[in-house]
Parts: structure tokens; sequence; C-alpha cells
């Protein structure tokens, strides 16, 4: 057998049962002036959002297949470094997804959780793709040090959320981070990168296409 045909066979027996393939993003840089432009038609989809669950005594317990997932406020004073508080933020139906806000002393992050039982924790904000089978999340990670800095992709499939794909921007020596991403299409995103080179370092942006093969 040749050397290409193994390497792919290692890859997929890596990959979880059900797991959707990893997909490639080509980034093509944009003027500031094509970036507006575009954002102009950017696509702002929310889904659908529910509240089945209250918090009480400070705690809020998500039903799960295999028994509640329950995630508890700490009893310290907020000023305290182990301090550390969850906010219900809602459902959504379709993908049988709850969401939350887990606050702490230093950072702050999203915690979704499903019927499954899967727990996934980002830093940033899950936007979603028009046709809700992506969102990418971004965070910014080199002027707030408790964050990741990445932008990631996930697709749901088979009621899971997968990473199918991952960018992590250099952080030694500082090149940029990204500050906004934006839905086109169903396979194509803007992102606009704060930059940390030249003379104003965190004050300058540039600006970026994703297209998702």
């Amino acid at each position: 057998m040749k050397l290409l045909p193994l390497v792919l066979l290692a890859l997929l027996l890596k990959l979880p049962a059900g797991a959707p393939p990893k997909v490639r993003v080509a980034l093509s840089p944009l003027t500031r002036a094509a970036y507006l432009g575009a954002l102009k038609a950017a696509v702002d989809t929310k889904p659908t959002m529910t509240f089945p669950v209250r918090k009480q005594k400070r705690r809020i317990v998500i039903p799960a297949a295999k028994g509640s997932v329950v995630f508890k406020d700490s009893d310290v004073d907020e000023e305290d470094p182990d301090w550390e508080e969850y906010t219900y933020q809602g459902y959504w139906p379709q993908f049988q997804f709850h969401l939350m806000r887990h606050n702490h002393y230093e950072w702050s992050k999203n915690v979704l959780v499903g019927r499954s039982g899967q727990k996934l924790e980002l830093d940033g904000e899950p936007v979603f793709s028009p046709d809700l089978n992506y969102f990418a999340a971004v965070a910014a990670g080199i002027e707030y040090w408790a964050s990741d800095n990445s932008i990631q992709l996930f697709r749901f499939e088979k009621g899971r959320w997968w990473q199918v794909w991952k960018l992590e921007p250099s952080i030694d020596p500082a090149t940029w981070e990204p500050a906004e991403i934006h839905w086109l299409s169903n396979s194509t995103l803007l992102l606009k990168k704060r930059m940390w080179t030249g003379k104003k370092p965190g004050n300058t942006f540039a600006y970026a296409k994703l297209e998702i093969h």
C-alpha cells in the first residue's frame, strides 16, 4: 500500500464515529472598502430560542440523556479569585442545546450543553450560518491573556456540534487577533482582524474573506 493511502486511513481512524470530515477554509485579503461594501450583505441568523429552564438556589440543572448536568455558582464573594457564576441564556429546540454564560473572576465563556450531555466551552459567541448547519466562534487572545486566540468552525451533525476547522493566529510574536466575523452565505464569511504589528499595535485593522471548501 502506498504512503498516501496509509496517511489518509490513519486520519480517518482518528475521527470519532459519526464525525463530519474536516473542511478546508481559504482566506483571501480584502481592502477596507471591499470589506465595508460586503458587510452590507452580511446575514445575521438567530436560531429560535425558548426558556424551559430556570435557575434555582444558584443552580442550573440541564436534563440530559444520561442524567442531569448541574452548574452551581460559587459561594465566595465576587472579589474572590475563585468566584464564578452561571447565567442561563436559553434553549435552541432545533439543536436540542442549551446556552449559558459562565462568568469567572478573570474570564467569561459561553457554555453549550446538548441533550446527549455534550458540553462545549467557547471564549467567543456562536455566530450561525444562514442555513444553521455551521457556527463560527472567534476569540481574541493577545490583549486579553485569559482568552484563546482562535477562529473555530463547528458543524451540526447527528445531534452534536463537531469542530471541523480551527485557525490559531500567532501570539508569540503577536501578529493579529480576530475582532469580528460575519456570514455572507452558507460557505462564505467576512473577518475583521485587529493587528498587533506596525506603528500602532492594537489600533489598526485588516480584513479578509473566508471560503469553506
